[in-house]
């Protein structure tokens, strides 16, 4: 972020989106997939990133997120080692900031989970959540395998589902995130049995509008994010007996292979 920063103090006439792909090594696809997440703007003034970078060095926020992800490897180790970037929020985006708690996140096939912040005291309580939301698609993605271009939406489902249950489960139920209030468990039972069972086998880009709703196809924002809570919460009814270690080493079709929801 630094370099970021002091490029372009240095130089106002440089091309400012070059320097930024330059300084955090984006590829276009991956600048892409991070504005997606809310990273700060390239546009943003000078002034506004420095006190923000300011900011999350107060705040000691790669500490805390570095103590966080050591505890949990400790206690459910991977196969994979656990690395991590911590970005910027765009102090604009008014979702992420109102709907996340000021925190957004995503863990690539390559095993490095990205943190994108607004840098304030009240992120910290959420953070520690999506800390251990993140290490748990991290530790599954380890376990079973597979890439993304392979990924099914029944895969998505699951790994979505596992990863708050893994939050109630270490952090208690007020730790969750906000997805599974998308749906009410019978809203859930109605869109699993119209759309998403027939669907389960569809694969990449083609699994997002179940995911992130579709006005289109007539599917609610988070929707896949709910069933994916419900179907984790009737299994592990049926089945009290398993860990979540036990959970997590599951391949995606043996949590479908009753009706869960009769």
């Amino acid at each position: 972020m630094e370099t970021f920063i002091s490029t372009v103090k240095g130089n106002p006439a440089v091309n400012v989106k070059e320097t930024l792909l330059t300084s955090f090594c984006f590829k276009e696809e991956e600048f892409e997939t991070m504005s997606f997440f809310g990273l700060f703007h390239y546009t943003k003034e000078l002034s506004v990133l420095e006190k923000q970078v300011a900011l999350i060095k107060a705040l000691d926020l790669e500490r805390l997120i570095t103590e966080e992800l050591k505890a949990l490897a400790r206690q459910y180790p991977t196969k994979r080692d656990v690395q991590f970037d911590l970005f910027l929020l765009d102090e604009q985006d008014a979702f992420v900031r109102s709907k996340l708690g000021g925190v957004s996140a995503f863990t690539d096939w390559n095993g490095i989970i990205s943190f994108v912040v607004f840098p304030a005291e009240n992120v910290r309580h959420t953070l520690k959540s999506v800390i251990t939301h993140e290490y748990h698609h991290l530790w599954r993605m380890s376990a079973v395998g597979g890439a993304e271009e392979e990924e099914t939406l029944l895969d998505r489902l699951i790994l979505e589902g596992l990863a708050e249950h893994f939050v109630k489960n270490r952090l208690g139920e007020h730790n969750l995130g906000p997805y599974k209030e998308a749906l009410t468990k019978s809203e859930a039972l109605s869109l699993w049995e119209s759309t998403f069972k027939h669907s389960l086998d569809c694969s990449g880009a083609a699994t997002d509008p179940f995911m992130f709703g579709s006005k289109e196809k007539g599917l609610p924002f988070w929707g896949g994010y709910a069933i994916g809570f419900y179907l984790i919460e009737r299994y592990m009814e049926k089945n009290s007996s398993l860990s979540i270690e036990e959970l997590t080493l599951l391949p995606s079709a043996a949590f479908v292979a009753e009706d869960l929801f009769t």
